[in-house]
C-alpha cells in the first residue's frame, strides 16, 4: 500500500532494502580522496596537515580532523533526517563511512576513547536524544573503543549557530563545556565525534575542555564537512 522510498533520490527502495537512504545513493556519495585536505577536499599541505592553509582553524585544540566527505546528498539529508525526523537508524551507516575514514590514520586507530560533543540537557529533552552520541557509538563499534556518555557535559545552551559568522560562533560557544569525569579522558587520546564540521568552534570548544582535563590529544571525527562561509 505504501512503498518506502529513498530520502536522497526519492526512488522507490528495492525490494528487501530497508533504512531512509537507498544503497545506490550510499553508494554515489562523493568521499575525499587520500591525501584530501578534509574540510574542501582540495589538497591538503605537503607537511601532511589534515587542512588547506585556507581552511586551516587558527588556535584549535584539536590535534586532527577526519571527516568523509562534503556536506552533500546524501549525507545532508541524512543528517536532517537524524536531527529533526526522529530517523536514528541513519547513524549506523553514517558511523561506519566514519570509522572507515579514520581507519587509516594512525593516530585515529590507536585512540583510547570515542566521545561525543553533547548537548544541552533541554536540548536533548526537546529531541529526546543526542545525535551526535548516536554517531559515536556507531563509531566505537567499528573500530572496537568504549564510546561512554556522561564524561563531558555542555552548562550552557547556545542554542543554533546557522545564522552566525565564524567569529560569533567561536564566542558563542567559550567555555560551554565540562569535563564531568576528567579521570575517564586524563592521559588518553580521545576521538570527538560531531555531526557536521562547519567552522570547528563547537568541536573545538569541547575539545579544549577536554585537553584542559589532561586528554593526551583530541582528534575531531565528523559525519561531514561543510564549505567556510
Amino acid at each position: 500500500m505504501f512503498p518506502p522510498f529513498c530520502a536522497a533520490c526519492h526512488g522507490r527502495m528495492p525490494e528487501g532494502q530497508r533504512g531512509a537512504v537507498c544503497s545506490d545513493c550510499w553508494d554515489a556519495y562523493p568521499r575525499w580522496p587520500a591525501g584530501a585536505c578534509q574540510r574542501c577536499g582540495g589538497p591538503a599541505p605537503a607537511s601532511g596537515a589534515a587542512l588547506c592553509d585556507g581552511c586551516r582553524i587558527p588556535d584549535w585544540s584539536c590535534a586532527a580532523v577526519r571527516t568523509p566527505g562534503p556536506f552533500a546528498p546524501p549525507v545532508s539529508q541524512a543528517v536532517h533526517l537524524m536531527k529533526y525526523s526522529d530517523r536514528r537508524s541513519v547513524a549506523a551507516t553514517l558511523g561506519t563511512m566514519m570509522a572507515e575514514a579514520a581507519r587509516s590514520d594512525d593516530a585515529y586507530a590507536g585512540a583510547d576513547l570515542v566521545l561525543a560533543v553533547p548537548l544541552h540537557p533541554a536540548r536533548r529533552r526537546d529531541r529526546g536524544y543526542n545525535q551526535a552520541q548516536l554517531l559515536a557509538a556507531a563509531v566505537g563499534r567499528a573500530l572496537g573503543k568504549p564510546s561512554p556518555e556522561g564524561v563531558v557535559e555542555r552548562v550552557r545552551n547556545t542554542g543554533t549557530q546557522t545564522a552566525l559568522d565564524r567569529q560569533q560562533r567561536r564566542a558563542n560557544v567559550d567555555g560551554i563545556f565540562r569535563v564531568r569525569r576528567p579521570g575517564a579522558v586524563s592521559g588518553r587520546s580521545v576521538i570527538l565525534v560531531d555531526d557536521v564540521l562547519t567552522t570547528g568552534a563547537t568541536i573545538g570548544s569541547c575539545g579544549r575542555s577536554l585537553v584542559d582535563a589532561g586528554a593526551r590529544a583530541v582528534l575531531a571525527l565528523t559525519a561531514a564537512a561543510a564549505p567556510l562561509d
